[in-house]
């Protein structure tokens, strides 16, 4: 698996297919490698609640990079939005980890699905993809728990006493969720059914 994520940064610096059927053929080798990639840290991280740098840094370093280069060489054809809206995306999972609202590996993992996919159109799918799980979820679990009323205003009680609005590295890491899979559903979508893969290169032999 390591060298499958480190061979996607490559993979997304081709420009892919039209009319040849064997470049077809490259475009489902490609989405089946995605699909794998993601699968593969979402039951890691379900199973284990780790989600290695290997599987997420050659991905989002390497086709980041590559973004960012293919925004600054198109600024005049509205690469800039690629460029911006790509360091946006960035910074804000950064400052989510380091305010502990995700682990590292989830923000990487997000870091990484956003450098293969710049674009408004999965941001949109991401975000109502998230919202859909995100409400089942939270319904399962109330329907499991169901905290007391007094609890939870005791909880919110105590922060504002304490000044502690924002989670705790330790919160994290005791109460944190495994939700890379929240994450990889919406990006799995996208891939097969929104994101398209352009013309055949002129390079391409077959």
């Amino acid at each position: 698996m390591t060298a499958l994520a480190s061979s996607l940064a490559w993979t997304l610096a081709v420009t892919p297919p039209d009319g040849s059927p064997s470049w077809r053929w490259a475009e489902l080798l490609v989405k089946a490698a995605l699909t794998l990639w993601m699968v593969y840290i979402s039951y890691g991280d379900h199973m284990r609640g780790r989600i290695p740098n290997r599987m997420t840094a050659p991905v989002f370093l390497g086709v980041g990079l590559y973004r960012l280069v293919e925004g600054v060489l198109h600024l005049g054809d509205k690469g800039w939005l690629q460029v911006v809206g790509l360091l946006v995306a960035w910074s804000i999972l950064f400052g989510m980890w380091m305010l502990h609202f995700m682990g590292g590996g989830d923000a990487k993992f997000l870091m990484a699905v956003f450098a293969l996919f710049p674009s408004i159109e999965f941001l949109a799918v991401l975000a109502f993809g998230l919202l859909i799980i995100m409400i089942l979820v939270l319904a399962v679990e109330a329907l499991r728990q169901r905290p007391s009323l007094g609890k939870v205003i005791e909880g919110w009680r105590a922060r504002l006493l304490t000044g502690q609005f924002l989670p705790t590295e330790a919160e994290l890491q005791t109460r944190g969720r495994r939700y890379a899979w929240t994450f990889a559903i919406p990006a799995l979508i996208f891939t097969w059914i929104y994101w398209e893969w352009p013309a055949v290169p002129s390079w391409w032999p077959l």
